[in-house]
C-alpha cells in the first residue's frame, strides 16, 4: 500500500453495543478512514434503540451523529454515509440494552503518511 492509495475494507465485524457509550473504533495512525454504510442489527425480539457519536467522548444528544434512532424488533438498518475519520478518531456507540444490537462498518482506507 503506497501513501493516498484507497482500498476497500470492513472498518468493523460485527460488534454487540452495550449500555455505556464505548469505542467501536479509532482510526490507526498516518490513516483516514470513509465510512461508506453503517450495518445496525437488532438481534432482540423487541423493539431497541442506537446511538452513534463522531469523534466524542461519549454517546451523547450534544456530539452524535444517531441519537436513540429506534430499530424494529429482529430488523436491520443500513446507513449510507460520507463520514470521514482522520489519524485517532473515533467512532462511540451504545444501545439501551446490552448484547442486542450489532453495528458492523464498511468503507475505504487511505494512508496518508
Amino acid at each position: 500500500m503506497a501513501v493516498n492509495d484507497v482500498f476497500p475494507k470492513m472498518l468493523l465485524v460485527p460488534t454487540q453495543l452495550t449500555t455505556s457509550s464505548s469505542t467501536l473504533f479509532t482510526v490507526t495512525t498516518n490513516y483516514q478512514w470513509t465510512v461508506k454504510q453503517i450495518i445496525i442489527t437488532n438481534t432482540d425480539g423487541v423493539d431497541r434503540w442506537v446511538s452513534l457519536a463522531y469523534n466524542g467522548a461519549s454517546s451523547t444528544a450534544g456530539n452524535c451523529f444517531v441519537y436513540q434512532l429506534p430499530i424494529a424488533a429482529y430488523d436491520t438498518i443500513v446507513l449510507d454515509t460520507a463520514l470521514v475519520f482522520d489519524s485517532g478518531q473515533t467512532l462511540r456507540g451504545q444501545a439501551d440494552s446490552a448484547s442486542k444490537v450489532n453495528v458492523a462498518v464498511t468503507g475505504w482506507e487511505r494512508q496518508t503518511a
